[in-house]
């Protein structure tokens, strides 16, 4: 096998920038992720095994049939059904983040401590009354306060408004939604009712202020032009603050009184456990933004150069008579095993006229193409969808490329 090195202008390193769209509606407690619905599959309501409005994390146990399932960890016995995590508990101590301290005490050192897949993520809203604790945004104090530059509604506690104590509400978006961070200037909320659209707010000065933009007359005559909420853009959370009036009649909102909906009402039902049948049908919400994606790719000039790489360690490379023992392949004794380091060649090269045998040429096929590190390990092989005739005056250069 013939090893070359990579020269400096061998490897080009580029990164590139993509913005993945996401599209969230909410109605009635029922969440669309990018206006997919159920897939119905043989053994599940939802392929995916997952709600709808979400992404399955490590696409495992797609349409399987759970009900054969009857694994008992404690016994090690029954029918694994499905894929799922585990760890025995040994002297490492080692367990699974969502175990406590208290619950992993309570195992045995030897028994199986399993966990369950599909794991599946989506948006949450979290909504705050006035005056009520909200550990979540105490959290994201120093990181409002670190945005203040941007805009002054990032202050955790001003004249615009103190955030320990009024009434607002989180939207939580994960990561798996927008990568590295959301895109400025990409952050559009609807709000709808009777499939009517009531206001939309957006981040137009790219400073993460969600600013009212359109709607009816009446949400505009209360709050248009004016700051609905912040978004912040490399932790993925949006606060909506904005509590004018949006609906000119009242409307069942959940607990207490019936009143008019607000900024403060957004996406209810989306994860929150608010209890939305008693609430307004009527009523709707989309969420849009664009995330931020960095694709690392590695581009490897690989060369085949001239008279190299014209020997194949194929058995069919040598002529089948030499390639059977006891036909002077090899000798063998007290003295040891010795092979003949002649071999007559295979022709390979095909001629135009019948029962001619042309002129023997060195001639071999390139199928595939191994990147070694430093130490000559093997980290990945590039397949060639047809192999590739190698003489030897001829040589060839390989693109390869890979995403990291």
């Amino acid at each position: 096998m013939s090893f070359y090195k990579f020269g400096p202008k061998d490897i080009l390193r580029n990164r590139i920038k993509t913005y993945p769209d996401s599209s969230f509606f909410v109605h009635q407690g029922n969440i669309y992720y990018n206006n997919r619905n159920l897939m119905p599959g043989a053994f599940a309501a939802n392929v995916g095994n997952i709600p709808t409005g979400t992404i399955s994390l490590y696409e495992m146990n797609v349409d399987r049939d759970f009900s054969k399932h009857t694994y008992d960890p404690d016994s090690d016995s029954g029918v694994k059904a499905k894929i799922f995590p585990f760890i025995t508990k040994d002297s490492s101590l080692n367990s699974f983040g969502t175990i406590s301290a208290t619950s992993f005490n309570q195992f045995q050192y030897g028994d199986i401590i399993t966990g369950s897949y599909p794991m599946s993520s989506s948006i949450a809203r979290s909504g705050s009354e006035a005056g009520a604790p909200r550990k979540e945004i105490n959290a994201l104090q120093n990181t409002l306060n670190y945005y203040k530059p941007l805009s002054p509604t990032y202050a955790y506690s001003s004249s615009l408004g103190d955030k320990s104590t009024q009434a607002l509400t989180l939207i939580s978006i994960p990561s798996i939604f927008y990568a590295s961070s959301v895109k400025k200037n990409s952050v559009k909320l609807n709000f709808y009712m009777s499939g009517t659209l009531v206001a939309a707010c957006e981040d137009l000065n790219r400073n993460g202020e969600l600013i009212q933009t359109s709607g009816s007359t009446y949400a505009q005559s209360n709050g248009q032009g004016d700051v609905a909420g912040i978004v912040l853009y490399n932790e993925g959370f949006i606060i909506l603050t904005g509590s004018w009036d949006l609906t000119e009649h009242n409307h069942d909102w959940g607990p207490g009184s019936a009143r008019k909906g607000t900024w403060l009402d957004f996406a209810i039902g989306a994860n929150d456990g608010e209890d939305v049948a008693d609430q307004t049908p009527s009523a709707s919400f989309s969420l849009n933004f664009k995330g931020t994606n960095y694709i690392n790719t590695v581009t490897m000039f690989a060369d085949a150069p001239l008279g190299d790489l014209n020997y194949s360690p194929n058995p069919t490379f040598v002529k089948y008579s030499d390639n059977e023992e006891g036909a002077g392949w090899a000798v063998s004794g007290s003295s040891g095993y010795f092979q003949d380091n002649k071999k007559d060649l295979k022709n390979t090269i095909s001629s135009s006229f019948y029962d001619y045998d042309a002129k023997f040429k060195r001639q071999t096929f390139i199928s595939k193409i191994g990147i070694y590190d430093e130490n000559k390990n093997l980290i990945a092989v590039a397949n060639l969808a047809k192999p590739i005739k190698k003489l030897e005056d001829r040589d060839y250069t390989f693109k390869l490329k890979l995403d990291l």
